[in-house]
């Protein structure tokens, strides 16, 4: 599926096939030259020491991670010092802009951390061409799907190595199915029984104590956003061209489809009450994750909660999403990307090889282990399976299954690809505030949101 975008006056040619691989390729102290190939050589030859920066959105899951790539890398290139700078979530795209416009950008750092994305920072300028080095080749290629490289790809030029593969899937409380003597969620996401009907059925046998705050139990909930909403049930916000073009363009927000994922949603919190409404979402949000409270039987979120679900005090598993005719889910292939104003390019993508190393004790390899991602390397998902399946409790043929069926049926996150999709985000969220409440129609809401994005200045 070929995604053009502006490049010059308008991106051209973002090509987006999701495959699972990843990662890198080596480089010397210019792209052209010779290479041992092993990312843990210091194939960058100067006697001057240099610093590279690498920003990362703040994320206590990864900080272990994070200190102990900068310390490996450090003890073999010792001619390169890494400053890590962590940004809080909430404040990483502002900060990335006034970087980028004081010309003080990180040397290395993945353009996807937060809403704004990929298409966003490529329209600025701000992400280096790696084609020479990737050409150049290496090991850390052997095991790349070429495609999962070119959905970073613009006018045939690599802006991006993947490092994460993550999926969306439908995360469920085991011990609060055992106690209602529910069967779990199926895994197969073709089973068309398992629809949005049926998971109404079992959200509200599930669901039980609403209004008292320590006993009550949802049987659903979700962080997905409308327009996510809006796929899971085949439809969407936005026109194709969108995507295609990475201008949000003119909004299609009247969709049929649209309509019917909205009042289901809608539905679910105010008619069935089998979802928290938005006072509560907040409220346990204090708290941390929705689901780690353990009130929340099931729910749909990103493959990041596979790591962070490590400390649920409850047994859990994933399953597939419920099944609709178009159906389609997020998908978030995350890049590390270095700087177009890097005055450390070499240094910086010795840097980005060590990251994507899924060698044994390799960045890549560290990163499923420790921090419990998806891979972007082919080479580690059959280990993957094997132990995600093992820490979840499901046999890896199971949990594959969730896996392959997200690939299947899932489109690459909105963000990556249509620019300035952080401030389009913020709008929807805003104005569908009163909907989730029941303050106002889905029509009503839906005509002010259009007249919301509409009036957005994108340029």
């Amino acid at each position: 599926m070929k995604k053009s975008f502006i490049k010059k006056n308008t991106m051209v040619g973002l090509i987006l096939i999701l495959a699972t691989s990843a990662l890198l390729s080596a480089c010397s102290d210019k792209p052209g030259s010779e290479t041992s190939g092993n990312s843990n050589n210091n194939s960058v030859e100067s006697n001057q020491k240099v610093e590279i920066v690498w920003a990362m959105a703040a994320d206590p899951d990864k900080k272990a991670w994070q200190d102990a790539m900068v310390s490996t890398f450090e003890e073999t290139h010792p001619n390169i010092t890494v400053r890590l700078e962590n940004i809080p979530y909430d404040q990483f795209d502002q900060k990335l802009t006034t970087m980028i416009s004081s010309g003080k950008t990180p040397d290395v750092w993945n353009p996807n951390q937060a809403d704004s994305g990929f298409a966003t920072y490529m329209k600025m300028g701000a992400l280096k061409d790696l084609t020479p080095y990737i050409e150049k080749g290496a090991q850390e290629l052997d095991t790349m799907d070429p495609n999962l490289l070119d959905i970073y790809k613009i006018d045939g030029r690599n802006y991006g190595i993947p490092l994460v593969s993550n999926a969306t899937y439908l995360y469920y409380n085991k011990d609060l199915f055992d106690q209602a003597n529910l069967p779990y969620p199926t895994t197969d996401w073709d089973d068309t029984s398992w629809n949005y009907d049926k998971m109404l059925e079992v959200a509200g046998k599930l669901t039980h104590d609403v209004g008292n705050v320590r006993k009550q139990v949802f049987g659903f909930s979700s962080a997905l956003s409308p327009n996510a909403m809006a796929w899971s049930f085949g439809g969407d916000f936005f026109k194709p061209e969108a995507y295609e073009t990475a201008l949000m363009g003119e909004p299609d927000l009247f969709n049929p489809n649209n309509i019917e994922a909205l009042q289901f949603n809608v539905d679910l919190i105010n008619k069935y009450k089998v979802a928290p409404d938005q006072q509560t979402v907040d409220a346990s949000a204090q708290l941390g994750d929705p689901f780690l409270t353990g009130k929340v039987a099931m729910y749909i979120t990103g493959g990041w909660g596979l790591g962070s679900y490590k400390s649920a005090e409850f047994n859990w598993g994933v399953a597939a999403v419920p099944y609709h005719e178009g159906r389609k889910v997020t998908l978030y292939v995350d890049p590390w990307s270095i700087s177009e104003s890097s005055k450390h390019p070499d240094e910086a993508w010795e840097f980005v090889r060590h990251l994507a190393d899924p060698k044994e004790g390799g960045g890549a390899y560290r990163y499923m282990n420790e921090v419990g991602r998806t891979p972007a390397d082919s080479s580690l998902f059959e280990l993957w399976y094997e132990q995600m399946g093992k820490q979840i409790g499901m046999e890896p043929a199971d949990f594959k299954q969730v896996h392959e069926g997200s690939i299947k049926y899932g489109r690459e996150a909105e963000n990556h690809l249509i620019v300035k999709f952080n401030t389009i985000f913020e709008t929807m969220k805003q104005t569908m505030s009163t909907v989730w409440n029941g303050k106002k129609s889905i029509d009503n809401g839906l005509k002010e949101l259009d007249q919301n994005l509409r009036s957005l200045k994108l340029d």
